[in-house]
């Protein structure tokens, strides 16, 4: 059967089979919804936010009529804000499409992540500013959105460059908030250091799709450096004509619009800005003595700890989290004696460790119900590396062990607040159910603790808390009472990731004054004294403090990313210039003091309704290509806010088909329409349509596919069910449909009906990691069944079964993989109302479950569908190898080339219908050489050219040389 999971169906479902799918749900099923109207927006809130929201509404007020002399354009008078507490990781997004709707997920950042006192007020200023900027069509683009609607293409702004449009965002964030990451010296550090190692980015990798650092942080940093010269030189009104005069060029042709506003083409504009940003990059003036790198990841690598347990005579060494695209993210040790790091376990993210004697606990994090990424803690014995999760969605994260190894602090999220927490382990619970009491020490709305540490005496806790409202602040917590006594504040200053120094005496913190970056200083424990240790320009963070408090060890920047450094523990003796400094202590504290938060009075909120979203805002043209037939037509799609409802139609006509098949008449369409709900964990899904297929009759005496044309009118109803994790994903499928297929041959005409039940599964624990050239390290497998029985309609009775099973292995060196690839597909029963499958040809990867004739057919050696037959049985096996990873482009045209791999391969298959014969096995070998593309900015497409022999054992076909062209990968 061609297409039962029809086109629209398709879209409503898209990428859900894949490896690194996410589920289809954009929200967690556990979020309840209301929603709060203002005079321009709609707000969206779950339970635990109202608070939030009520804040949101003046916020984002403000923020309309701010946003209006910036870019010289009235805003949009109605806009989407969606508030969704579901990650720790503090992010939005913003689209125009199908409506201007901004996402927010509500976590609060760490101290080192951005400059602000309200988090809320700096993402929804940024995420605004994208709809302010992307919701416009000028010139043509008014006239296409007028006859088309809200289609893609009538947003020419969409399809500028990513560094234009985060750029343009990042720069709006502080220029209206004064805060924001153009006053972040850290983040500023990404192109400040890069320009003192004379290593600035071309323009051609920071457009989108670059994997070495910066990474995906190169269009923030490189898009707001380059419009914060733009409006020293030309002034800031000119951000407002370029934002206009881009939306009236057409997609992907912007460039001719900085020659228009500001007499220069961008390309001599950015060498002017390189020029000025190595001009402004001078040479430290302080160098730490003994500063030296102990790890060269690069990338990110977080919260470093010495190991106070290390064996006796052994070299000190270091505990530390690291995450790079180049394999999955680890809990990692180092020794401070030169060897090289070693993993220790794999760790999803997180960033600090607690080191016991036996237990090593740690933070990492976890999908759950398939949407949500939330932080739990886990323990590592020391003896077998076996580690246990100690809790579940509690959302716990930075912990730290009491000196006694019983008593863990962290910090727990909550909506609108994060508190710190204790949570005792219980010694006595067996290995494979440990248990944990989870506590309060201290907590209030609107405030948030960062990276607790125990006391050497083990009765007070240093921690880093952030206030709406203000700068973050370290603070001394009482772990019995749970006073809190700030020690480190200041208005124009930024403290983060405490430590404290062995003695007791005081603590060492990391601290960004006004725009500088951080370093750390020393405070002392009263608060009466602050001294500066490290003068980095790349920036300072996660100290600790060797044992025997002659060492530190911190992470620290550099043009690859972060690293671990250490330096020996400077002397007070030798300091001068901060020695003296006050930490600006302050008074003991009672957290529940008040704090004044604009917007808190209480507007009326209903319940969510998804009618008013779910109207079709546009209509798109539409062209399929397929392997024998081209298509044109028109198709219309729409879902509510919260995706939890929709739909997608489509209707296509025949333009040009296999002149070897019957060929039906040009007027009838092929159609389709979908629906998916997706409120809850499964996805329901109902589906219609009617199609055309050529080559879709039973297999001839020969084994060659039947020149049969079918028309196929289909009614399919089912329910999708993903289990969706960060080390392994499953996926659950079943449905019933109902089918009419008309059969046009040669000589006559058939009527089939069916009535097949479906049901697929999938399990996948391979990965893609961002230097990658095929998936690694696991496997993915994957099962269908079609039952056809007349007690249910069908014309006949028929029994149809799949399986499709890969393994990927490393090979020699990094990043190359051996792939093995068995698969097969068995129809019995009668061949009308069964399958028939196809062998032979290089097509794309259609997934480890796939209810169509192609599931197994890369048979690399022959034309596509040169064999057919009831029963197919195929191998592959390749061996992948990266060549070269260019990672460059042509300006800012949307074409990058990422990478360039090389495969070598074999293919072994048989298509029968009677007997499956050995010696009829057709074989192939060959070779292929692959590129990975980034199209439009962000889409990785991979090109392939090919070349193989192929041998058919049967004899039926000669052997014979084959070249070809691929899209997509093999398998």
């Amino acid at each position: 059967m061609a297409r039962a999971l029809t086109a629209a169906l398709a879209v409503l479902l898209a990428g859900v089979w894949s490896d690194t799918a996410r589920g289809a749900a954009r929200f967690d099923p556990a979020l309840r919804f209301r929603v709060l109207r203002t005079d321009h927006f709609a707000i969206y809130f779950h339970q635990g936010e109202e608070r939030m929201a009520q804040r949101l509404t003046t916020i984002a007020e403000e923020a309309w009529r701010a946003l209006q002399r910036p870019l010289g354009v009235q805003p949009p008078p109605l806009t989407h804000v969606v508030l969704a507490d579901q990650t720790e990781f503090a992010n939005g997004y913003a689209t125009p499409l199908p409506y201007d709707t901004i996402v927010i997920y509500t976590v609060w950042p760490s101290a080192p992540e951005f400059v602000f006192d309200d988090w809320l007020r700096l993402a929804f200023t940024h995420e605004f500013t994208h709809i302010v900027h992307l919701d416009r069509s000028e010139g043509w683009a008014r006239i296409a959105r007028g006859i088309f609607g809200r289609t893609p293409y009538a947003f020419p702004n969409l399809y500028l460059p990513p560094w234009q449009i985060e750029g343009l965002a990042t720069y709006e964030e502080s220029a209206i908030t004064g805060e924001g990451r153009l006053h972040a010296g850290d983040f500023r550090a990404i192109v400040g250091e890069a320009a003192r190692a004379r290593t600035l980015e071309p323009l051609d990798r920071v457009n989108g799709g670059l994997t070495d650092w910066p990474a995906s942080a190169a269009p923030y940093a490189y898009g707001v450096d380059f419009h914060e010269y733009l409006v020293n030189r030309f002034g800031a009104e000119t951000l407002a004509a370029l934002a206009d005069a881009t939306a009236r060029r057409f997609p992907y042709t912007s460039t001719r619009a900085f020659l228009y506003v500001y007499g220069e083409s961008l390309g001599d504009l950015w060498r002017d800005f390189e020029a000025s940003r190595d001009r402004a990059a001078p040479r430290p003036a302080v160098v730490d003595a003994g500063l030296s790198p102990l790890t060269r990841h690069g990338f990110s690598v977080s919260g470093p700890r010495f190991d106070r347990f290390a064996c006796a005579g052994c070299p000190q060494a270091v505990f530390y989290a690291v995450a790079n695209p180049r394999g999955f993210p680890s809990l990692a040790r180092v020794a401070l004696d030169g060897s090289p790091p070693r993993r220790v376990t794999t760790r999803y993210l997180g960033s600090t460790t607690a080191v016991g004697r036996d237990t090593i606990y740690f933070d990492q994090m976890e999908l759950r119900r398939n949407v949500g990424v939330y932080s739990d803690l886990y323990a590592l014995s020391r003896a077998d590396g076996r580690v246990r999760a100690l809790t579940s969605n509690a959302r716990l994260r930075d912990p730290d062990l009491s000196p006694d190894g019983e008593t863990l602090v962290a910090t727990r999220e909550q909506p609108g607040r994060r508190d710190l927490v204790i949570v005792r382990v219980n010694a006595k619970a067996d290995a494979d159910r440990d248990r944990v009491a989870i506590g309060t020490l201290v907590g209030a709305p609107d405030v948030y603790f960062d990276a607790p540490r125990w006391s050497p005496d083990g009765r007070s806790i240093v921690v880093a808390t952030h206030r709406v409202g203000g700068m973050p602040e370290i603070a001394i917590v009482d772990a019995t009472t749970g006073q809190l006594r700030v020690v480190a504040a200041d208005a124009h200053t930024r403290f983060a990731t405490p430590a404290w120094r062995p003695d007791g005496a005081a603590a060492v913190v990391a601290a960004a004054r006004d725009d500088e970056t951080f370093n750390l200083f020393e405070v002392a424990a009263d608060g009466s004294a602050m001294r500066q240790l490290t003068h980095t320009t790349g920036g300072a963070l996660w100290p600790d403090v060797s044992p025997d408090g002659e060492t530190i060890a911190f992470a620290g920047y550099t043009t690859a990313g972060y690293d671990v450094f250490t330096m020996p523990y400077p002397a007070a003796a030798g300091e001068s210039g901060d020695g003296g400094d006050s930490a600006r202590h302050v008074p003991d504290t009672c957290l529940a003091r008040a704090w004044h938060v604009p917007g808190t009075s209480m507007a009326p909120a209903r319940r969510y309704n998804p009618l008013p979203t779910l109207t079709p805002r546009s209509w798109t043209p539409i062209l399929v290509a397929d392997t024998d037939q081209v298509r044109v037509g028109a198709a219309l799609s729409s879902a509510d806010v919260l995706g939890y409802h929709a739909y997608a139609a489509d209707a296509t006509w025949l333009v040009s088909g296999p002149g070897s098949a019957p060929t039906p008449s040009a007027a009838a369409p092929d159609w389709s329409i979908a629906y998916a709900y997706d409120r809850w964990r499964p996805t329901f899904f109902a589906a219609a349509s009617s199609t055309t297929s050529f080559f879709a009759g039973p297999a001839t005496d020969s084994g060659a596919p039947s020149a049969a044309t079918r028309r196929e009118r289909t009614i399919e109803a089912g329910v999708l069910l993903p289990f969706l994790h960060t080390r392994v994903s499953h996926q659950a499928l079943l449905s019933v449909l109902r089918s009419a297929n008309e059969y046009t041959l040669p000589s006559t005409t058939l009527t089939r009906n069916r009535t097949p039940l479906r049901a697929a599964w999938e399990t996948t624990t391979a990965h893609t990691y961002g230097y990658s050239v095929s998936r690694e390290d696991g496997v993915l497998a994957g099962a269908t069944a079609e039952i056809v029985r007349q007690g249910l309609g069908s014309f006949g009775d028929a029994t149809t079964m799949t399986a499709d099973a890969r393994v990927y292995l490393p090979g020699a060196r990094s990043h190359d993989v051996i792939a093995f690839r068995a698969s097969g597909g068995s129809s019995t029963g009668d061949p009308t109302v069964g399958r028939t499958f196809l062998l032979g040809g290089s097509g794309a990867d259609r997934g480890a479950i796939a209810f169509d004739s192609r599931a197994s057919s890369l048979l690399r050696g022959f034309p596509d569908a040169t064999f057919a037959g009831s029963h197919v049985a195929l191998a592959n096996a390749e061996y992948r190898f990266p060549i070269a990873r260019p990672q460059r482009g042509v300006g800012t045209w949307p074409v990058f080339l990422h990478t360039i791999y090389g495969a070598a391969f074999v293919d072994a298959g048989e298509a029968w219908t009677r007997a499956f014969r050995a010696s009829a096995l057709k074989t192939s070998t060959g070779v292929e050489l692959s590129s990975v593309v980034v199209l439009g900015y962000f889409a990785p497409v991979t090109f392939t050219v090919g070349a193989a022999w192929g041998h058919d054992g049967a004899g039926a076909i000669a052997d014979r040389a084959t070249a070809y062209v691929r899209v997509g990968k093999a398998f």
